[in-house]
This record gives C-alpha cells, structure tokens and sequence, in this order.
C-alpha cells in the first residue's frame, strides 16, 4: 500500500476525517469507486447496471447495452434523434431516415426534389402518404409529415396497404404548392426509399399545352435510359440520361391527349409528338374505377420495352413516375 493511501486509513481509523471524507469521492447511480495509481479513489462507470441505476426499459425508449443505459434508438454517425425518435441527417444532402421498422409496420423515407430543376427542395412542405385507392377517391392519408427544410420526409411504423401500392403526396395544404408526388409498388413490411417532387403553382401556370391541373390533374411520366433500380433497391431520383424520342403509353396504346416538354420542363411544347430532351411526357388522366389502374409505359427511344407503372391522377393532383428500360 502507498504511503498516501496508508495515511488515509489510519486517519480513518482514529477518526479524525468525516466519513465522507474518508469514502470520497462520493459516486452516482451506475458508478462505482475505483483506486488509481497513485492511490486516489475515482468515480467511474460501473460494469453493470444495478437495481438503483435510472433505466426505465419498459419504456421503451432506452436500453441497457454493455451494462449501460442508452437511448433504444441507435442513429448512424450522420444523424441525430429527433423527440419522436426519428433519426434525422446532418447537412451533406442527410434526411429523415427509417429506423427498423416494428413488426409487420413498412417505413418509407426520401428525398424531395424540385419538379424543374430535379435538385433537393429547399421550401417546407407537408407531406402524405396514402394508399393510392383512397387518394383517388377522396379519402385521407394512412401518414402525415411535416418536412421543415422541404428536402426529406420519413413515415414510420406504418401498416402498408393490402395492394402494396402507395403514394407519398407533398404540398397539400403548403401555400403556393401543388399536390404532386409519386407511387410505389410492391410495399411491404419493410424500409424503403422513394424520392419525391416538389411542383410549385407558379410552374404549372407556366405548362400551357391546355393541361389543367385544378380540374382534372395529371400524370407526368419522366422517361430516363439509366438502368431501373432492382426490386426493393432505393428509388432514387438521380438519373442523369433522359430519353428521347419516346411515345407515352396508356393500356398498350399511344396515350390520347398525351403532351410533351421542353428541354427544361418549363413548358410543353406543342411541336413535339414523342418526348424531347427532357425525356418527359404529361396527360391529363380520368380517376381510375375502384382499383383498376390504367398501365403507363412508352416505346421508342431506342429501347425494346419500357417499365410498365399502374398510374392515374384527380382533380388537384400532380403524379410524377420515373420509367426505366425493361419490363
């Protein structure tokens, strides 16, 4: 023992030092007092977790890991945990994300891109999400979400509809915004990524071509040579190859009405019959009847077969789908 440590305990013993003295320092709950090298007591954490230490695991919101009480929702080092136990990115293009979802739940997280430009949205925006039957008819979204910087949304922990299919819609109720959005297929009980559009009232004015979004919205088919994402794999609004030359398809027929935009997705020009360099097509599409989409697609461009997406729109509503080479 060292000659410090040695006059501590005699001193102790005679009782000349306080009790509190003579066990400082005095430790928390989840630690406990260790002896360091040159003899001097330390608090540190505990190995494990006894009775008294704070750990409310019933909660749910936290867990002992290691013999410590820690936060049950575990972000990767580009996020942080919102109050509602989101993890939401930190600058560098970061958004909401999904944590793993409960059992039999789906999540859904993406980022929004401006319509126009195709670069992340920079306006705040409420975001839906719907089963794609009852957004058609009426009826109010399975999730809400706000998106404060207008660049990412996230549902989490939701039941996925019977059909799989699903629309995530922004801009209802956000002042000087369309409802637009896009669908997926094939959700279930899983986490999924699917980028968005932003589409402002302003832009829409400047469509022309006789589309009238406020009476019988439209369906928007963005044509792109890159390579479809596989089944599952994050859908991404990041294709950089438009297609031309593409007619739009509606049930395996040239689609009546359809129009086409510029270069710059700023107007539809009317010269065009096929798509231009934009690779992207516009019709105004009657609600489908209960559950039976009409079948988008395209041919020409170059490529044997085009994806083949069920689509539609509704009075108000903008919906925007990206078609790939391939079945």
């Amino acid at each position: 023992m060292n000659r410090r440590l040695s006059i501590l305990v005699v001193l102790c013993a005679l009782g000349e030092l306080s009790l509190t003295g003579c066990n400082a320092p005095s430790c928390g709950p989840g630690t406990t007092q260790k002896q360091q090298p040159d003899g001097t007591l330390k608090c540190v954490q505990a190995d494990t977790v006894d009775a008294q230490t704070p750990c409310d695991v019933d909660g749910g919101s936290v867990v002992i890991v290691g013999g410590k009480c820690v936060s049950a929702v575990q972000c990767d080092p580009a996020t942080t945990v919102e109050v509602n136990g989101i993890c939401v990115g930190m600058g560098n293009g970061g958004g909401a994300v999904c944590r793993t979802p409960a059992a039999g739940k789906a999540c859904i997280q993406g980022t929004i891109v401006n319509f126009t430009t195709n670069k992340k949205a920079t306006t705040p925006i409420h975001v839906e999400l719907y089963d794609p039957v009852t957004l058609l008819n009426g009826g109010g979204p399975i999730a809400t979400y706000d998106s404060p910087d207008g660049g990412s949304y996230v549902f989490q922990d939701f039941t996925p509809p019977g059909l799989g299919l699903v629309v995530i819609a922004t801009g209802k109720g956000t002042p000087g915004q369309v409802v637009a959005g896009s669908a997926g297929q094939g959700i279930g009980a899983a986490k999924y990524v699917i980028d968005t559009y932003q589409l402002s009232q302003a832009e829409v004015a400047g469509w022309g071509g006789g589309i009238d979004v406020a009476m019988t919205g439209a369906f928007v088919a963005k044509f792109y040579n890159d390579a479809a994402p596989a089944a599952g794999a994050p859908s991404t609004a990041t294709e950089t190859m438009p297609a031309a030359g593409v007619t739009l398809t509606k049930d395996f027929s040239p689609a009546a009405g359809a129009k086409y935009f510029n270069d710059g997705l700023t107007a539809i020009d009317g010269a065009l019959t096929v798509t231009g360099n934009s690779g992207t097509a516009v019709v105004a599409s009657p609600v489908p009847t209960g559950s039976n989409f009409p079948i988008f697609s395209g041919t020409g461009g170059g490529q044997a077969m085009w994806e083949q997406h069920p689509g539609g729109s509704a009075a108000g509503l903008v919906l925007i789908l990206r078609f790939h080479p391939g079945m």
